[in-house]
Formats: structure tokens, sequence, C-alpha cells
């Protein structure tokens, strides 16, 4: 059994409820704890195929947790998280649909001041920024438009556990252009091992940000030591774009 705090947003065994339409009695709770859990090497099936996750599921009073971004693309459902709110969203937004309603139901005037080049939106990177926190090496490796199912920007990065023991590194804050914007990111790394992960910055939040063209990235991280998790280190990261 592992101690893992929790504060990243999971969804239980109601996922496979939640995401076929049915509604769950809502919990709300706020708080940081360090809570007993269990690592039993779960595997996820979807369709029959099992589902690979870089975030391994666990199981806390009886109730297995699952990564609710992975479960959920697997099934075709759109997942993104309200900061403001602190939601978890599966699939499209009432408030998302009704603004297509309006944006359709509008003359197309001026369509040159609404079209958008993703070509331009991201400059080019004006360097690689690294920082070490904890023992524990970030380097940003490239920023990039995506090039997978979903639409957005990839920023990938390089973590490097130079202590003995094992941290994990989990997206705190997410920031472009000094606007906060939706993002997940948690990656575990066992000590003297290095680990790469991506962070996806869909379309979709940059235009509820009203963002167009993307001139800085800020990310804060904190690095979680698992042989103590009163160990908690939090350091900013800035990519800025020419």
């Amino acid at each position: 059994m592992k101690f893992q705090r929790i504060k990243d947003v999971c969804l239980g065994a109601t996922v496979a409820a939640l995401v076929m339409g049915a509604a769950p009695a809502a919990y709300a709770k706020v708080a940081n704890m360090d809570i007993p859990v269990m690592f039993s090497n779960i595997k996820i099936v979807v369709d029959g195929k099992e589902l690979k996750t870089d975030k391994e599921p666990f199981i806390y009073e009886g109730t297995t947790y699952l990564p609710v971004r992975a479960v959920g693309e697997a099934v075709g459902k759109n997942v993104t998280w309200d900061a403001a709110s602190k939601t978890v969203i599966l699939g499209e937004t009432e408030q998302k649909e009704t603004e297509q309603t309006e944006t359709e139901q509008k003359e197309p005037e001026q369509p040159e001041e609404t079209a958008s080049d993703d070509d331009s939106r991201l400059g080019e990177l004006a360097s690689k920024p690294s920082t070490n926190v904890n023992n524990m090496k970030i380097q940003c490796t490239g920023v990039r438009e995506s090039a997978g199912y979903i639409d957005g920007i990839e920023v990938d990065f390089k973590f490097t556990n130079n202590s003995d023991f094992e941290q994990s590194v989990v997206l705190q804050s997410l920031e472009v252009n000094n606007k906060e914007v939706g993002g997940y990111l948690h990656t575990i790394i066992l000590g003297d091992r290095a680990e790469t992960d991506r962070l996806t910055i869909k379309d979709s939040d940059l235009k509820r940000a009203g963002i167009d063209k993307i001139y800085n990235i800020s990310v804060v991280f904190r690095v979680y030591n698992h042989d103590d998790w009163d160990d908690v280190t939090t350091n900013e990261m800035i990519m800025n774009f020419n």
C-alpha cells in the first residue's frame, strides 16, 4: 500500500456511468490529504482492447480510480478542465453549444477578422528552458502544433530524477499570454531515471481565453518526494516565442 497525495481530479468506478450518460450523485470536497491507496497492476479494457495509460489506476476504500482523461478520450468523449470552477467536463459543454449556434446564425461579415492561421500563431521558440527542482531537472524539449487527434499546441518535457528516490511532477498551473488555461500533466519518475511527457494545450481552451497568437507559455510544476510527501517544491518555467 502506498500513500498518494490527491490534488488532481480523478474518476472512480463511476466513470462508466458518467461517460454513458448516467447521473451519479455529486460529491464535493476541497482539501489536501495524505491517503493510503493500493496499486495492484490494474488493467483497463475498452471495447475488448486494453488501454495503456501513463497514470496507474489505484484502489482507495474499495473504489477503483482511473485517469479520467485517458478513459474519457478512449470512449470518444472530449475531456476538458475548467480551472475557474474546478470542474472536469466530459463531452461538449452547454456554453460551447450555445456559442456555436449563435455563431452559425450570424451573417459572415468580415470573415478575415475571425479566420486564424495556425502556421503563424506559434512563433519560433526563443530557447528551450530548463530548471532544477528538488534534484529533478525539468527541460522543455519542444513546442509545436499538435500532430495528433486533439487540435492544439503540444509542449514536450524531459524529467531527469537525479535523486535515489521516486518523485512525481505535477502541473499546478498553466498560462498562455498571461491568461490561465486548462491543462494536465502528472509524471512519476523513479530514482536515477529520466522520463518524457507531453502537455497538450487544446484549441478549445485557447479560443475560450480569446488567444489567437501565442507569445509566451508559463507552467508551474510541483515536485513531490514519494518518501516524504511533505517535501514539496514548486517552480515556474516560461517559454517565450519570437
